[in-house]
């Protein structure tokens, strides 16, 4: 069964929620979409992200999907968005939705990678049965926002050395016109994912070998260190062009 609902976060923005409810509830699943993207996938005419909730509801999974505020069906300004406004938002999520907190899981896409380690590092009581990260931006700056071979970071470089950019507070990137704020910047200055490593026995990485969004290796050299499976699949940064094989992996880790 699907029902839709609207929270608020802080701001009293309006942050709309899609829950996929099995009769018998054997695991809360937690969904957090990138920056630029929404619950559904890459764009709202997207759906492989709601496919795979279709599955996992059907194997007895509660699944949450909601987007962050600035977008998808959600309230607020894009440029706007920031790491803390997004952990919050998805701290009420999880507070609404997730009613055993020791059986909840999660399955993130890149930026959506970076908030989950923000909040599970701000709620250390919660240990999830298993972690599914596509694409993940656990290395913000360095990989991606300011990354000279990021198409995302070539727009954001440019924009943060122009003067009258800089005080406007935000640039225009990609193809989808996002106003990415760089208030996001200074947030990810001190932003780290080694908390992570202590879930690496339940965390599982699918990565694009066609990943122009991110420089790859800084999470390579994160994976080898923890030991933590990571798993690169013919595909860009959406890994949309294998969906089918990263749904597949995606189903195992999250029911095992």
């Amino acid at each position: 069964m699907k029902e839709t609902k609207i929270i608020l976060n802080d701001k009293k923005e309006k942050i709309f929620v899609e829950c996929y409810v099995p009769k018998t509830i054997k695991q809360t699943i937690v969904f957090c979409h990138g920056i630029t993207g929404c619950r559904k996938g890459r764009t709202m005419n997207d759906s492989y992200f709601c496919e795979i909730a279709n599955e996992l509801e059907k194997l007895g999974n509660k699944v949450v999907l909601f987007d962050f505020s600035g977008h998808g069906e959600s309230g607020g300004k894009d440029f706007d968005v920031t790491l803390s406004k997004s952990t919050s938002e998805l701290e009420k999520v999880f507070n609404q939705e997730v009613v055993d907190k020791n059986k909840v899981s999660f399955l993130t896409f890149s930026y959506g990678s970076a908030v989950l380690c923000n909040f599970l590092n701000q709620n250390k009581n919660i240990i999830p049965q298993n972690i599914v990260m596509f694409s993940p931006c656990l290395y913000p700056l360095k990989s991606c926002f300011l990354n000279k071979k990021s198409i995302f970071g070539k727009d954001i470089l440019q924009g943060y050395a122009d003067e009258k950019t800089l005080k406007k507070g935000y640039t225009v990137v990609g193809a989808k016109n996002f106003r990415f704020g760089f208030k996001m910047i200074d947030e990810c200055k001190n932003f780290s994912p080694t908390y992570l490593k202590r879930f690496a026995k339940n965390l599982l990485v699918l990565s694009g070998e066609d990943d122009v969004i991110l420089e790859t290796k800084y999470n390579d050299k994160f994976c080898e260190k923890y030991n933590i499976k990571n798993i690169y699949l013919k595909a860009s940064h959406s890994l949309f062009e294998e969906i089918k094989k990263a749904t597949k992996l995606a189903i195992e880790q999250l029911n095992r």
